[in-house]
């Protein structure tokens, strides 16, 4: 009578085993990677954005200044930030522009950028000429400006100002994409530092002609 026992005792636990095992396995398949949900909310934001970000009217130079209102200018700000911090150690690799895997320097911009519909060249020197020269100063440098680095004849490294004296960049010698202080890029880098450029922007409307 006990051997009957054990044995009903042992085919009910493996049923339930299977079970569970089988109801895990649809919970793993359900659950959404962090990347790929957070994917799917930049994808959500970036047609929000797209709806009302317009080019400004009559503003012939420099490129990829937007005529938004305050708010939608802090909006696309947070958003660049919330981008590029989502790839904080992805690891540096020249010449890939892979979310998640590996990116360079101008391969990160590119894509932070690209994820709000806005679309960048691909190297750093190109992306140096974009909008519109700021000043080097982090009292009027504002977040998702973008900051570069190089020689007078060429630039050759770009990141992204964080606000409060902190770059998001994909650095070649901590081969990974981190946020720092500038203060912490060493005096080589910070003595390359060229130019802030600024590729987002409210833009007082052009005043029709009565």
């Amino acid at each position: 009578m006990s051997r009957l026992v054990r044995l009903i005792a042992l085919t009910v636990l493996a049923l339930f085993a299977s079970v569970s095992e089988a109801s895990a396995q649809r919970s793993r398949r359900a659950a959404k990677k962090p990347f790929a949900a957070f994917s799917e909310s930049a994808q959500r934001l970036r047609d929000s954005l797209a709806m009302r970000v317009q080019p400004a009217a009559g503003f012939s130079a420099p490129p990829l200044v937007f005529a938004l209102s305050t708010f939608d200018e802090m909006t696309m700000r947070d958003s660049v930030l919330t981008m590029a911090r989502s790839q904080i150690g992805t690891r540096y690799r020249l010449g890939a522009e892979t979310p998640g895997k590996a990116f360079d320097c101008s391969g990160l911009i590119r894509y932070v950028m690209s994820a709000l519909r806005v679309d960048l060249p691909r190297t750093a020197d190109e992306q140096a000429k974009l909008g519109r020269e700021v000043a080097r100063d982090t009292t009027q440098l504002r977040p998702g400006d973008l900051l570069t680095f190089g020689t007078k004849r060429r630039i050759t490294h770009i990141g992204i100002y964080a606000g409060n004296g902190k770059v998001i960049h994909a650095s070649t010698s901590r081969r990974s994409v981190i946020e720092t202080s500038l203060a912490s890029l060493g005096p080589s880098l910070l003595r390359n530092w060229r130019s802030a450029r600024r590729l987002i922007d409210t833009v007082d409307p052009i005043p029709e002609v009565q």
